[in-house]
């Protein structure tokens, strides 16, 4: 099966952005405005494998949902709840670079993880 082609506007279009009146943690306008930018600016910088990871990292497969959530959060790095289809991005990033390089960290750090949870899965006989 050949692996799927995604495209920025392919995940653009299915983001529900954090608003100002959510019950989410209290960010000011300016902070949020700052990391959804950042992460606007790696969608439509990222290559359609990039993009796979980062969906994967997302919600946990390779498949769009009818919507992916975006929250401003007060922790380090970048989490995902996948049950809920939500990626939580730190709001302390003051520089695209860092913004990046934490964001990619996490995508890889999950594949490593998910990737022993199949071989760990397959030696006790669950995979």
């Amino acid at each position: 099966m050949a692996e799927m082609q995604f495209t920025p506007q392919m995940l653009l279009e299915k983001i529900t952005w954090p608003v100002e009146d959510s019950d989410d943690e209290d960010f000011d306008l300016d902070t949020t405005c700052r990391i959804t930018g950042f992460l606007r600016m790696f969608i439509e910088t990222a290559s359609s494998g990039t993009l796979a990871q980062l969906l994967t990292f997302w919600v946990g497969w390779e498949m769009l949902p009818p919507e992916l959530r975006v929250e401003i959060s007060g922790g380090t790095l970048p989490t995902s709840s996948t049950c809920f289809e939500t990626l939580k991005l730190p709001a302390h990033f003051k520089l695209y670079m860092d913004f990046e390089k934490a964001l990619v960290a996490a995508i890889k750090n999950f594949r490593i993880a998910s990737a022993w949870l199949v071989v760990i899965a397959t030696a006790v006989g669950v995979a």
